[in-house]
């Protein structure tokens, strides 16, 4: 998001977005895990993730495949899966479209008339599979993580440079992964054109500044950066509806095929719950299992 020095989007869109709780006729935009509460949780979340995609492309998209092909996704790798075989889920499933798409349009003319710019959203889908095999290839979540991660990052960042100043004041700010607290080197590989130096690495806090030859960008990672930055809690959001979409695929698979199946979110315990549910579908038809139960 670009916009004049100092402005707060939180608050240049409060007509529009709520943070710090849900406000009927409001989306909500922060940390994830607080957006996607209650019985209606995937509801709030489908309208903030939604609302700034169609202020960004003009409408909301139709399906789950649309979305994921305009989020630059390779699909044939997801339809590997019998589960994410047929991706034509219509969206939004709960959200009231014609809503979304005239909240959208209002937060972008509110968003024009402050001066500021929602440059991207982008979201990364990481199946089981590929999970798997970074796993293997790290021996450690974080890596794991950050290896997909950095994908978001660097395109968020060859698409800032060009946009940025000598004397723009850009800052980039991102979540940290699991206890991680070095990014210089990752920084390094994703901009090898930037001159990248430390700024500071304290608890709760790693900042770099990235300089190259027509502009400068400062990336922080820190811990509830979702509190800290508006486009943070944005990413956030739109990565969890992804997540809760691919987890619907998956629960819509098997409930055609296992009667009175109970819908899993895919965590850790009521995850082990759900295979144990299926796990007869899985021996009769001889279920990919590395593509749906991760390693760790």
């Amino acid at each position: 998001m670009a916009g004049p020095e100092g402005t707060a989007p939180w608050r240049l869109l409060q007509r529009h977005v709520s943070k710090l709780k849900y406000v009927k006729g409001k989306v909500r935009v922060a940390d994830s895990k607080k957006v996607n509460q209650g019985k209606h949780g995937l509801l709030r979340l489908e309208e903030t993730a939604m609302v700034f995609w169609t202020a960004l492309h003009g409408e909301p998209p139709a399906t789950l495949e649309e979305w994921l092909v305009k989020l630059g996704h390779d699909l044939v790798p997801l339809q590997r899966c019998p589960w994410y075989e047929d991706l034509s889920l219509q969206l939004p499933l709960h959200a009231d479209r014609d809503w979304i798409s005239l909240t959208g349009e209002l937060v972008a003319r509110t968003l024009r008339s402050g001066g500021c710019e929602l440059l991207d959203i982008a979201v990364r889908a990481v199946d089981v599979e590929e999970w798997n095999v970074l796993i293997a290839d790290t021996d450690n979540k974080s890596k794991a993580h950050f290896h997909a991660y950095a994908e978001v990052l660097g395109l968020l960042l060859r698409g800032l440079f060009p946009r940025v100043q000598k004397d723009d004041s850009c800052h980039l700010v991102a979540d940290r992964c699991g206890g991680r607290s070095h990014y210089k080197t990752d920084l390094q590989r994703l901009c090898p054109d930037s001159k990248v130096s430390m700024i500071k690495e304290v608890k709760g806090m790693s900042s770099y500044h990235l300089q190259q030859q027509h502009g400068n960008v400062t990336v922080t990672f820190a811990e509830r950066a979702e509190d800290r930055a508006f486009p943070t809690a944005l990413a956030s959001c739109c990565a969890k509806y992804l997540r809760q979409l691919m987890i619907e695929c998956i629960n819509r698979w098997f409930q055609a095929r296992v009667p009175n199946l109970k819908p899993t979110a895919g965590y850790y315990v009521d995850g082990h719950r759900f295979l144990i549910d299926v796990e007869p579908q899985i021996e009769a038809l001889a279920l990919p299992r590395h593509r749906l139960v991760r390693v760790r």
